[in-house]
């Protein structure tokens, strides 16, 4: 099942998944209060699995319109490979679509291209690094707006 959750909630997996070794404060991204924010949670059996958020940023190097960023996409590791990602990522892509979004683009890590290029997405510009992090592209969808 996946629904809405709150910021706070996300931070665990931020934490496990994307961010290891960080306080849990660390875990919170700009942008994560603000009103036109979404944070999503896919759950199996009340356990948190995977999660996403959804910030409206543009993104003009990308794509041009109103455009939404989707950030901190994860799965803990035991809930691999069971299509949570894929129906998170299409709900998130709905989300972003019901509030006039004409894309939705990330960063996304170079581990996870395949799974986004999977789902449509587009590739945009060189690899960058993201420091403390790794290797990174730019991917984005048209939503059909």
């Amino acid at each position: 099942m996946i629904r809405p959750i709150s910021a706070r909630q996300t931070y665990p997996v931020r934490r496990d998944v994307l961010r290891p070794g960080y306080d849990l404060e660390d875990c919170a991204f700009a942008g994560d209060g603000d009103s036109t924010t979404l944070h999503l949670g896919a759950f199996e059996e009340d356990e948190l699995c995977a999660i996403a958020s959804l910030y409206k940023v543009s993104n003009a190097a990308v794509a041009t319109g109103s455009g939404w960023q989707l950030r901190g996409m994860a799965t803990v590791e035991s809930a691999r490979g069971r299509g949570l990602g894929v129906s998170l990522l299409a709900e998130a892509e709905q989300a972003a679509r019901a509030a006039g979004g004409a894309y939705l683009w990330a960063n996304a890590r170079e581990s996870a291209l395949g799974f986004y290029q999977q789902a449509g997405y587009q590739v945009v510009g060189e690899r960058f690094e993201v420091p403390a992090v790794g290797p990174h592209f730019w991917v984005v969808k048209n939503l059909g707006q």
